[in-house]
């Protein structure tokens, strides 16, 4: 534990002996503050005429704003997240002190999940800016303040998981502008797979005219693949967390997925350490 606590000071005194760590921070707050802003002055438009946004009533602040504004505080991380990753293994592999690195008495585990937690710390920095925002809603609104530190810890879990496919890219990634276009180009793929998959119909779309059987064999592979389109988007279980419905499924899958893609990296790690 010790040496994964080294390699995680060493990546954080990176970040932060550079501009990198506090224009990141910076502009993270900024965007954050910005939507906070209008989307409560949005809310308060809503309440004031919710039929004009066929709302029968005053909607749900969890549902409404609450929801919708923590999903979006998650989003960012699509094109911050880059940014950080990018340099984790490909700069480093680029300028060629990742062989340094590799020689020191080091397992690659180590290298993997020391880095991976300095991009946690990083992402819980940036997480805790939030927490202005959070005490204002508080303060102005009846909602319980468990459901605001779920909202919270859904927009780090969306985190972790987009840091997690960033740390894959950047370990197979020669080159840290590659890295950054690659992990954006995952993101905005699950992104759109995700905002596309929302819109597609329940029923079979096979033609009636169809056998029997091959409209049911069409049937079951539409189901998977609508099931896969709604579920692996990273944001897709982030909405109901950020309105404090708790559902283990949801906290099982970010998990798996930060799991899944760290396994990856660490083969891919191996691989490439070795070949080299």
């Amino acid at each position: 534990m010790s040496r994964v606590w080294a390699i995680c000071k060493r990546e954080l005194r990176a970040f932060f002996t550079t501009p990198i760590g506090y224009v990141v921070l910076g502009l993270y707050a900024l965007v954050t503050g910005l939507g906070f802003t209008a989307s409560f002055l949005f809310y308060a438009v809503m309440s004031e005429s919710p039929s004009n946004y066929d709302y029968p009533a005053v909607p749900k602040f969890e549902e409404a704003f609450l929801s919708p504004y923590l999903t979006y505080c998650g989003l960012i991380f699509m094109f911050i997240v880059p940014l950080l990753t990018m340099r984790l293994f490909a700069e480093e592999r680029n300028q060629g002190t990742i062989e340094l690195l590799f020689t020191h008495p080091l397992r690659d585990r180590d290298i993997l999940f020391g880095k991976f937690l300095a991009g946690l710390i990083l992402v819980l920095a940036m997480v805790s800016l939030l927490v202005v925002d959070v005490v204002l809603a508080y303060r102005h609104t009846r909602v319980e303040a468990s459901v605001l530190a779920l909202g919270l810890t859904a927009v780090f879990l969306m985190g972790a998981a987009f840091l997690s496919v960033g740390l894959f890219v950047s370990v197979i990634c020669r080159n840290q502008i590659t890295a950054a276009v690659s992990t954006f180009g995952v993101f905005f793929v699950l992104f759109i797979v995700g905002y596309f998959g929302g819109e597609l119909p329940e029923e079979n779309p096979a033609p009636a005219g169809w056998a029997q059987e091959y409209r049911a064999l069409a049937g079951v592979g539409y189901s998977a693949f609508r099931a896969v389109a709604t579920q692996l988007p990273i944001e897709a279980h982030g909405k109901q967390l950020a309105e404090g419905i708790l559902r283990p499924a949801d906290l099982v899958y970010y998990v798996l997925f930060c799991g899944f893609f760290l396994f990856l990296s660490f083969r891919a790690l191996e691989a490439r350490r070795w070949r080299a």
